[in-house]
């Protein structure tokens, strides 16, 4: 498996034309001063040029997208076949578009990006980490910028060690003995030892709740953030990429395969 491709020119204008055809659905990642904010709109429109494309700004469910101010950067992702699209665009005009003679409704105008990341959606499945594997985890409040003023307050920084993994989150089993007083949704910084042998990785995380484990073990679930946005983070998601396949290879091994949990964040 192939787990990270990098795409442009006509294969990004085949892929464009589906999602438009589909109307396929995208989950948009916007940072609004220290918060993540996430949404959901449909591809409406792309420019026969590769200039720019269009997604509708609607509510979904009882979910209100956040107003869009056209200069600032989003995360988009999607999904097509057997694989996961990312890439970063920037918001260029908010107005309205014409569905039929009878149906407006609002849109927004985004840059064509300069290249998409393919994802095989296998690397988003979330593999559990081996019990001889220890890969230890440090998380706190407030996203990576607040790194800093955590570590020099004391019990900001909780430590623990990765039960589980995927591209898109993580199962951290937590060094604590009550649940962390942290919100549903709250940015957290992450720190997080990977099977490659390298330097951690650093990245924004949403707290996703906390559960227990069949012995007892408290655990917090964690979704990435904002990782397509940069060529760091899309560095660091070649990294989860390549992880996840080396996770998925040492259960093979230990015969431990069926506890891979196919599971996506």
């Amino acid at each position: 498996m192939r787990p990270r491709r990098v795409l442009a020119g006509p294969d990004m204008t085949e892929i464009f034309d589906r999602a438009v055809q589909e109307r396929a659905l995208a989950v948009l990642t916007v940072q609004s001063d220290s918060q993540w904010l996430t949404f959901k709109s449909r591809f409406l429109e792309r420019d026969p040029r590769g200039r720019f494309f269009v997604l509708d700004h609607l509510p979904n469910g009882d979910h209100t997208p956040p107003s869009i101010i056209p200069g600032q950067c989003l995360g988009v992702s999607f999904r097509q076949r057997s694989r996961k699209l990312l890439f970063a665009t920037v918001a260029e005009a908010i107005g309205r578009f014409h569905l039929d003679d009878r149906t407006v409704i609002p849109a927004v105008r985004y840059r064509w990006p300069d290249s998409m990341t393919e994802m095989q959606r296998r690397a988003y499945y979330r593999t559990r980490v081996p019990d001889d594997t220890t890969l230890l985890v440090s998380v706190w409040p407030g996203g990576i910028a607040a790194r800093g003023n955590a570590q020099k307050t004391p019990l900001q920084v909780t430590t623990g060690e990765l039960a589980d993994l995927s591209c898109g989150g993580a199962l951290l089993r937590l060094h604590l003995p009550t649940p962390p007083n942290w919100a549903d949704g709250q940015t957290l910084g992450l720190e997080m030892q990977l099977p490659d042998g390298r330097t951690p990785i650093l990245t924004d995380a949403r707290y996703r709740g906390v559960r227990l484990t069949a012995g007892g073990a408290l655990t917090a679930a964690v979704q990435f953030v904002g990782l397509e946005l940069t060529p760091d983070g899309r560095t660091t998601l070649q990294r989860l990429a390549n992880s996840v396949q080396r996770l998925y290879r040492l259960n093979l091994a230990s015969g431990r395969i069926g506890n891979t949990r196919k599971f996506i964040i």
